[in-house]
């Protein structure tokens, strides 16, 4: 069974961000109108980031290295809420999410994607990876990360996490 929920209800939105209706995931967002994604990276205080290895159950991408969690936001949910739902029911990581851990946010045909850089000192044994979703987490250095991340969809993985990182270590 895929891992994915399709009958999750979204939000929608026009392109300033304004909610312009509700509707089912499973259905086809409309020109102009667009739905909320979360990504984190999430470092630790080794300079090195965690990743997941996508669970083989997922509609997209099974089996790819990917961002260390994200989603989509469901209806009623601000991006940090989402953001923190995510890496919990992901991750196991409880942790708090404010605005100033978003770095960027990026639209596409019909989603906008928002990124959040974090840290923890969560060592890679201390996760509890959601296995209907992901089927291992580890933690990379940047260069091995880059490797590992495989351009899948329609971000630039390599360019946020070098942004992920910048907004982290900005007077690097």
């Amino acid at each position: 069974m895929p891992a994915d929920q399709l009958h999750e209800a979204w939000d929608v939105y026009d392109r300033q961000l304004r909610l312009v209706g509700r509707q089912l995931r499973a259905n086809p967002v409309a020109p102009g109108h667009y739905h909320l994604v979360v990504n984190a990276f999430v470092f630790n205080h080794q300079d090195q980031v965690l990743l997941q290895q996508r669970s083989l159950d997922k509609l997209n991408f099974p089996g790819y290295w990917d961002t260390s969690a994200g989603g989509s936001v469901k209806a009623g949910e601000t991006i940090e809420t989402a953001m923190h739902r995510e890496l919990a029911e992901e991750l196991g990581l409880d942790i708090p999410i404010t605005a100033t851990d978003n770095y960027r946010l990026m639209p596409h045909s019909h989603w906008i994607s928002a990124w959040f850089a974090l840290t923890t000192d969560w060592t890679v044994t201390d996760f509890t990876p959601q296995l209907a979703e992901l089927q291992r987490v580890a933690y990379f250095s940047l260069p091995a990360a880059c490797q590992q991340l495989t351009q899948i969809g329609f971000d630039n993985y390599h360019l946020e996490l070098q942004q992920a990182w910048a907004h982290l270590h900005p007077t690097l």
